[in-house]
């Protein structure tokens, strides 16, 4: 196997001390209707290629998989790919193994990027024209890839990569300017509760049913000693995929009215969402020293026992697993005051090619594999994830677990970028203002009004 791999996302074990002191078939079948709408539009609007065109393109040229491995031995070179979470490494790993059977000259190397640093190391590297030539971007859920396309530093990959693989709506996520930049991820990537079942069990404590049976979950575990919810204070994702399901439960009217925009970012609902959090984190439900926690440390503060939960990503399912296998693993949605949960999610971004790549063909040969049904299905199975084709079973328990709800929600994460003003970045505002608000350095509605400024 021709690859290695540079770990630089390493655990924060020494940060941990500082904070002392889930749907069956029939529901995984919804969510992935529900993916397919929440970015149906997008689509539409970017005017896609359709998927029945370029599938009979690609069978014009002759492109099978039998071709493909043999056309493998033509290929050679080395890539260095840039991945921003030490969630997805396995995931990776995995991708990288299969490519390498169908093209085994191709060397791959890949180095995990601290996720709060990711972005401003990749814009370095981009201005100073040393760019790897495969790496990840969140695609148009954020500014970056749009200004990476701009920038002359993508690949455009319309023509160049095969997704009939894959579900039409999810290219939005990689498109722009009705052309493709990166593939998607079959992935939906939603966010959960996490919890462990033998703390749970050991408190005499249940999954709750009611949104104010849960805020008395988190006060019993307090007094059993457990910090309730480990949470990242230093960075602004975790606190979004925080807020996105809490804010589902407290708030699931306002939640509803993303898809048509009919709620804003900056309504007051969403102020009293983000009060919500600050109330729990002066009652100590985040651990004393939370502020100063990055995201691994937060999340091996759950898989060590420190914390009995964990609202995040649902990537994150196989590294908790592998972290801690002796974790008795469960999630479920926080649910509303009615009784009612819900997901929030949308399809995952994947990989794009640096421009300036000096071995393109291996880079277009990587997100080609990328885009086939056995790439997206390791990748989804590897990371325990929730399915958004159904073309692919999740395989992991957990991942039913977290998809076992009445209703899916719109990200307010992915309103951030469709609905800003020309020239503004309201996910720079998120970025920038949602730590200031985690430590009071900026109030709730001084973040909104920011947010008021740059989306229409």
């Amino acid at each position: 196997m021709k690859y290695r791999k540079i770990l630089c996302g390493l655990l924060s074990a020494a940060l941990i001390g500082t904070m002392l002191g889930g749907c069956g078939k029939g529901e995984t079948e919804k969510v992935q209707e529900t993916a397919k709408e929440t970015l149906a539009a997008e689509t539409v609007e970017q005017g896609q290629t359709e998927k029945g065109t370029e599938t009979e393109a690609n069978t014009e040229t002759g492109q099978s998989a039998d071709t493909e491995k043999s056309a493998g031995a033509d290929i050679s070179g080395k890539l260095i790919i840039w991945e921003h979470s030490t969630d997805f490494e396995n995931a990776l790993d995995q991708l990288i193994e299969g490519f390498n059977e169908k093209y085994p000259d191709v060397e791959v190397e890949y180095e995990v990027k601290p996720s709060d640093q990711y972005y401003s190391l990749l814009a370095t590297s981009i201005q100073a024209g040393e760019a790897p030539d495969i790496f990840w971007t969140n695609g148009t859920a954020t500014a970056q890839m749009a200004e990476y396309v701009s920038q002359g530093a993508i690949m455009d990959i319309t023509d160049a990569v095969d997704m009939g693989d894959l579900e039409e709506s999810s290219y939005g996520l990689a498109t722009i300017g009705g052309k493709r930049y990166s593939v998607p991820w079959m992935t939906f990537d939603t966010r959960t509760c996490y919890y462990n079942k033998d703390i749970f069990n050991e408190l005499g404590l249940e999954v709750p049913k009611t949104f104010s049976e849960y805020e008395k979950l988190l006060a019993a575990l307090d007094e059993g000693g457990k910090i309730p919810i480990s949470l990242s204070g230093m960075t602004s994702w975790p606190l979004l995929f925080f807020v996105e399901p809490m804010g589902s439960a407290l708030e699931p009217e306002y939640t509803r009215g993303l898809a048509d925009y009919s709620s804003k970012a900056n309504d007051e609902r969403f102020g009293n969402i983000l009060n919500k959090m600050l109330e729990w984190a002066d009652k100590g439900y985040f651990g004393d020293g939370w502020l100063g926690v990055d995201d691994d440390g937060s999340s091996l503060a759950f898989t060590t026992g420190e914390a009995a939960m964990f609202v995040g990503g649902s990537w994150s399912t196989t590294s908790f697993q592998e972290n801690n296998p002796d974790l008795n693993l469960g999630a479920f949605q926080i649910p509303s005051e009615e009784g009612t949960s819900g997901m929030v999610g949308t399809f995952a971004n994947g990989f794009s090619a640096y421009s300036g790549t000096e071995n393109k063909e291996a880079a277009m040969a990587f997100l080609n594999y990328c885009a086939t049904l056995e790439a997206q299905t390791n990748w989804v199975q590897t990371l325990g994830s929730v399915s958004g084709s159904p073309k692919i079973e999740s395989s992991n328990e957990v991942a039913k677990e977290i998809s076992d709800c009445d209703e899916t929600f719109t990200s307010w994460q992915s309103n951030l970028s469709k609905y800003n003003k020309e020239g503004a970045s309201a996910t720079s505002v998120w970025e920038e203002d949602s730590v200031k608000v985690a430590s009071k350095a900026m109030t709730v509605q001084e973040l909104l009004d920011n947010l008021g400024e740059v989306m229409q």
